[in-house]
């Protein structure tokens, strides 16, 4: 599970097909921090082969407290369904328009 959208690092380099994964999601007291790495292409990732794996180009840890927390990670949304904080975790970085400049609302293809 990833997200696919153009990126523009830091340095103005264009990736088009940045490769955008969630490693970690921890859930607490009333917060969810979520740390989303990007890649320059699924490829870079490489999840079948660690050895081909190249570094991200890019980290953020995000953050969703109040009704972001309600309506993406509260216990009565996550107990009893298909829905897991990772799954939440993608739902919420979707309905961002403004990680690592990213709009995350618009233009993403899920991988």
């Amino acid at each position: 599970m990833a997200i696919q959208k153009s990126y523009v690092d830091r340095f103005g380099s264009t990736h088009a097909e940045a490769y955008s994964k969630i490693k970690a999601v921890t859930v607490e007291n009333a917060q969810t921090h979520i740390l989303l790495e990007v890649y320059h292409n699924a490829a870079a990732r490489s999840k079948s082969d660690a050895t081909a794996q190249k570094p991200f180009i890019d980290q953020v840890w995000g953050l969703a407290e109040g009704s972001d927390f309600t309506t993406y990670f509260a216990d009565s949304v996550l107990v009893g369904s298909d829905k897991s904080p990772l799954k939440q975790g993608y739902a919420w970085v979707k309905t961002q328009d403004n990680i690592l400049d990213m709009d995350f609302t618009t233009g993403t293809t899920d991988v």
